[in-house]
């Protein structure tokens, strides 16, 4: 695509030759002179300077100044590059990744290896692909696309645009949006985990509640979310699921919310709006947590949290020695406070 069209697709400036070509994007350190590259800020621009990328996007800052293209053994430019000028480089870069290769549409119809239940409603403009199975009272949408080999269970919708990779398990009772994007092997709407201890053993409580998923909702490969047990498990609108996150039945979590990869939630937590939550946290059951809350990786959440901020429970990596001595210590900290505690008494006595 000439740059030109590029820059008019993502409504920026350009800077240099509007004419020359790129055919994909690279990281800036292996760009080539076919290739589209970007730069967040003033930190890279060394890296800027020595690429062959043959157009980067840039803040305004290093448009304002430009960084000419040199190679590694010469401070002399070798030329002048193409710059597409934008505020916000990272999100163009994200916008442009669709443009210069946009995903591949699926043609429209039923495989004749599909197992479509005679009272499931199937849009004609809807791909389904084969081995699919669709049962009673579903509904699939206008440009949705089920990829090979999933199965969609009893009364689901699964809405306009969206598209189930291969091997996505979708329960009965699950309401899926539109534009959403579930990566294979993702099951949702499974049994959630409930029983009660009775007579000595495990009694199962039944899973009625299903799943409604809201609009432009991603879900990593071999994630789950379980169903509700009365009522429904909900993800709101555009949230966005790594790899294997588990969301257990009657969690909440509210719009623009992103979850990292092996994140586990127990049940009935409700997460708020436009939270971050890292890899591997771990949530415990039946709390509340604030809109605009960090969670940094591998903390465990065991209360509520009330306030927007950045909140972190895990240990950092530290040398080996360094871990053991502060370990002995971690085990000496009861000792301690008493001995402080002693101190303080003695301290009181002596001054009364």
């Amino acid at each position: 695509m000439k740059i030109g069209q590029l820059a008019d697709a993502l409504g920026l400036p350009v800077h240099g030759d509007p004419s020359k070509e790129v055919t994909a994007l690279a990281p800036i350190e292996r760009a080539e002179a076919h290739h589209l590259s970007f730069v967040v800020d003033k930190r890279y621009a060394n890296r800027l300077r020595t690429s062959r990328a043959g157009a980067v996007i840039v803040p305004p800052r290093l448009c304002e100044n430009p960084v000419h293209a040199q190679s590694a053994q010469s401070s002399t430019p070798a030329y002048v590059r193409t710059y597409l000028v934008s505020d916000d480089p990272y999100a163009s870069y994200a916008r442009a990744s669709w443009v210069l290769k946009p995903p591949e549409a699926a043609p429209a119809g039923i495989h004749p290896t599909a197992d479509i239940h005679e009272r499931a409603e199937v849009s004609d403009l809807a791909s389904i692909g084969p081995g699919v199975v669709i049962g009673r009272d579903s509904i699939i949408r206008d440009r949705a696309r089920i990829d090979a080999h999933c199965v969609i269970g009893e009364r689901v919708e699964v809405g306009s645009g969206s598209r189930l990779f291969s091997r996505v398990s979708l329960y009965n009772d699950v309401s899926l949006g539109s534009d959403c994007r579930i990566q294979s092997g993702a099951v949702i709407g499974a049994e959630g985990f409930g029983y009660a201890w009775a007579d000595n053993r495990w009694l199962q409580i039944q899973q009625t509640g299903g799943v409604k998923i809201g609009d432009r909702v991603h879900i990593g490969a071999n994630s789950t979310i379980d169903c509700g047990a009365m009522e429904a498990t909900e993800i709101g609108n555009d949230v966005i699921l790594d790899n294997q996150v588990q969301i257990a039945h009657n969690v909440h979590i509210g719009d623009y919310t992103a979850i990292a990869g092996c994140v586990g939630i127990a049940g009935s937590t409700r997460i708020g709006r436009y939270c971050q939550i890292g890899g591997a946290c771990n949530i415990v059951g039946h709390i509340n947590i604030a809109d605009g809350v960090v969670l940094n990786a591998a903390s465990l959440v065991s209360r509520s949290i009330d306030a927007k901020g950045r909140y972190g429970s895990g240990t950092p990596l530290l040398p080996e020695h360094a871990w053991r001595r502060s370990f002995v210590n971690l085990g000496r900290l009861d000792a301690l406070v008493k001995r402080v505690r002693r101190l303080e008494r003695w301290s009181q006595n002596n001054k009364s």
